[in-house]
C-alpha cells in the first residue's frame, strides 16, 4: 500500500505529527532564508504527518534489495540514522550532514541546521566514517563522491570555522 516510510523507534511520534523542540536557527544569509521561505509557502507551510511508519533500529537490516542496513546517527534528532547499503557503495545520511545548507546557502559536507544536539551530532558522524563507500547522501544539497572519511573530516572542519 504504497511506499514504506522506515524511522527510527525514537523520532516515529515526532513522524506522525509529535512534538517537535525548538532549535535556534543559527546564521543564516537573506538569499538562502528566502529561497528556504520560498519552498515552504509553495508547499503551503503544512507538513503532511505520516500516519504510517515502520520504525527500525542501529543495526536493522532492511527487507530490500542490497540488504541496507540502518545505522543510529543521533543527534540531529533523538532518532536520526543513516542507512549503508553496501552493493552500490553509498551511505544516505539524511541530516547528519547537509551539503547545501539551506540558511547560509553554504556548499560542501557542514553541519545541518535545526539540530537538536549539535555535538551528539558531530559525535555520531563518527559511526560512518570507517565505512566503504564512495557516496554520502545527504537529506539537503547534492551527494558527495568521495569516501565517508573526508566527508566527515569537512564537517568537523565547517563545524569549527
Amino acid at each position: 500500500r504504497g511506499i514504506p516510510v522506515f524511522v527510527h523507534a525514537a523520532d516515529a511520534d515526532r513522524a506522525r505529527g509529535g512534538d517537535k523542540p525548538k532549535t535556534p536557527m543559527g546564521s543564516t544569509r537573506i538569499g538562502p532564508l528566502l529561497q528556504f521561505a520560498a519552498y515552504g509557502i509553495r508547499k503551503g507551510m503544512r507538513p503532511t504527518w505520516l500516519t504510517e511508519v515502520r520504525e527500525v533500529t542501529d543495526g536493522d537490516t532492511l527487507d530490500l534489495p542490497g540488504a541496507p542496513r540502518v545505522m543510529s546517527m543521533p543527534g540531529h534528532s533523538p532518532g536520526s540514522i543513516a542507512i549503508f547499503s553496501p552493493d552500490v557503495r553509498a551511505v544516505f545520511v539524511g541530516d547528519a550532514l547537509t551539503t547545501r545548507h539551506v540558511l547560509t546557502g553554504r556548499t560542501g559536507p557542514g553541519p545541518a541546521p535545526f539540530t537538536d544536539d549539535p555535538a551528539e551530532a558531530l559525535a555520531s558522524l563518527g559511526r560512518i566514517a570507517d565505512l566503504d563507500a564512495d557516496w554520502v547522501l545527504p537529506g539537503h544539497g547534492p551527494a558527495f563522491h568521495g569516501s565517508p572519511a573526508g566527508a566527515v573530516e569537512a564537517v568537523l572542519a565547517a563545524a569549527q570555522a
